[in-house]
């Protein structure tokens, strides 16, 4: 009987520390490097892990950690990325970044004729009845479709994200453009230099955000997304915010994840749909 009893007691003792352990939280501040100015925006995250978060516009940040092992990922336009682990971030959680050279993309001149014909790429249709939600735990929580070109090169004029419902109120948004990798997966890389940031309160219809200032001109298909960066929390966006979407064959893969830095999740129409695709409602404007 004493050995039952030390058993229970020890099994929890071990669930009070893991719990413990579940629940810690790093409260930080990310700054550059020389001039203590902070960084905003930053993604902060363990990478292939629900585990991360985004800095506010004053680089303050609040990660939930678990495993001390794990290594997370600290990124920012502009800045080169830091890997530290979680057991020193709690040792220092404020951490500085170092600015980097960006390179410059190669400017395109085209002969006069290019980019005369004005079309929509993607999905454009606006409905309440077909939508898909963004299921967040946590800030960088982010949604996106590929867009695949008709011609190339081609000049992206604008991205346009189509809002079934929006009850959460104002939300701030990160929009992201990112290279495909070879499997057709959106990569780490980010295609326009600057971080792309807006502010919307729209109830119902297209949140669109100019780009012609980017001068993007792309030879391949791309990852368009949006990345929810602050406004509400976590559970109002993921019950009070929805998305246009429809259901088709054609390869407008849909994927979303549910934080910063974390795993892409294709999604699907289930097999009831078998060969048939959820397509959010998003789609850019472009000359080709």
């Amino acid at each position: 009987m004493r050995s039952l009893r030390l058993s229970i007691t020890l099994f929890i003792l071990l669930l009070t520390v893991a719990a413990g352990a579940a629940a810690q939280s790093i409260n930080g501040i990310i700054t550059k490097v020389g001039s203590q100015e902070p960084v905003p925006f930053v993604n902060i995250g363990v990478p292939g892990k629900a585990v991360g978060t985004v800095a506010d516009e004053q680089g303050r940040y609040r990660l939930s950690v678990a495993a001390p092992t794990d290594t997370v990922r600290i990124s920012s336009i502009g800045f080169r990325p830091r890997r530290l682990t979680v057991q020193a971030l709690l040792t220092q959680p404020n951490v500085q970044l170092t600015e980097d050279a960006v390179a410059l993309r190669e400017v395109k001149v085209k002969a006069k004729g290019y980019f005369r014909r004005t079309r929509t790429l993607g999905i454009s249709t606006n409905s309440e009845n077909s939508t898909i939600t963004l299921a967040a735990t946590d800030l960088g929580a982010e949604i996106g479709t590929v867009i695949s070109l008709k011609h190339k090169p081609t000049k992206v004029l604008n991205a346009n994200f189509n809002v079934a419902y929006n009850r959460a109120g104002a939300l701030k948004f990160r929009v992201n453009l990112y290279r495909l990798l070879p499997n057709g997966k959106p990569s780490m890389e980010k295609l326009v230099q600057r971080d792309i940031i807006v502010t919307s309160s729209v109830a119902k219809g297209p949140i669109t955000v100019d780009l012609t200032a980017d001068q993007l001109i792309l030879d391949d298909d791309f990852f368009l997304a949006l990345e929810w960066i602050g406004g509400a929390d976590a559970a109002k966006v993921t019950n009070a915010l929805a998305f246009s979407a429809s259901i088709g064959y054609t390869n407008n893969d849909l994927y979303i994840r549910t934080t910063s830095q974390g795993t892409w999740e294709r999604q699907s129409a289930g097999a009831y749909l078998a060969g048939m695709q959820p397509r959010a409602s998003f789609y850019v404007t472009v000359q080709d």
